[in-house]
């Protein structure tokens, strides 16, 4: 009895090897053809999100994206920051949990130049503490600004932030009662960006990893339709399910 059980378990865990191998491979090569259709298409991919974005009561200020443990994701970065350029959303925000991002920003700005070099001019990398207005203006010019967010800018943060306030409190350099909320909100939006009003969670797991858990208080959260690619048409159903609710902010 023993031995058949063994023997199914071997048999289980095969066909699930061969289903994960079959899938991956099927998600490069729809990777591949995503990127052809991308580049020989892109003209109409402009026309219908400029159609749809004319059609939406609302577009969000602050878009967040979220890949959680997600790697390479260059590509998908570069989509969705045509997209939200094109529809006029002022910023956006990456956030994976690992820091790939974080520690590939040149190989982004590279694949970015390359790729979409019609988009440069309408950038703006912030940093934190980079001290800018909250109005997406630049040297006069409007730009979309791109956060490049990891776990040290969610809960690490506000651990960090805590352990600051406590020492400050026993050096005397910060009265107990001199902790509010407006302090709060000054230190943790280091960035001077508006918090996420909406937030896309890319991948299968509805979880928010520990994205800025203070500033997406009242963030709308929205799980992506797909694991690896992410097309413009799933991107514009997500907007028009943005566009239709309705944000009470806890009332």
């Amino acid at each position: 009895m023993f031995t058949v059980f063994r023997m199914l378990l071997t048999l289980i865990h095969f066909s699930c090897d061969l289903f994960a191998g079959f899938y991956n491979c099927c998600m490069i090569v729809h990777r591949k053809c995503t990127e052809i259709w991308y580049r020989e298409n892109l003209r109409t991919e402009t026309e219908m999100l400029t159609r749809v974005a004319n059609e939406m009561k609302k577009l969000p200020r602050h878009l967040v994206i979220i890949f959680g443990a997600k790697e390479d994701t260059v590509f998908d970065c570069i989509r969705i920051i045509g997209w939200c350029i094109t529809l006029g959303i002022p910023y956006i925000s990456f956030f994976d949990i690992s820091g790939y991002l974080v520690r590939n920003e040149n190989l982004l700005k590279y694949e970015l130049a390359k790729r979409r070099p019609d988009l440069l001019d309408r950038i703006s990398w912030s940093k934190p503490n980079a001290g800018f207005t909250q109005n997406g203006i630049t040297d006069f010019k409007l730009k979309t600004r791109i956060s490049l967010l990891c776990a040290s800018d969610g809960k690490k943060e506000i651990v960090s932030l805590t352990k600051t306030l406590a020492e400050a409190v026993v050096t005397g350099t910060i009265k107990p009662e001199e902790i509010n909320i407006d302090l709060l909100n000054e230190k943790l939006n280091s960035r001077g960006i508006p918090d996420p009003d909406m937030g896309l969670i890319y991948g299968r797991l509805c979880s928010t990893y520990g994205v800025l858990p203070w500033q997406t208080r009242i963030t709308e959260f929205y799980t992506l339709p797909l694991h690896v690619s992410l097309s413009a048409k799933d991107f514009t159903c997500l907007l028009e399910k943005y566009s239709k609710s309705e944000q009470r902010f806890g009332k």
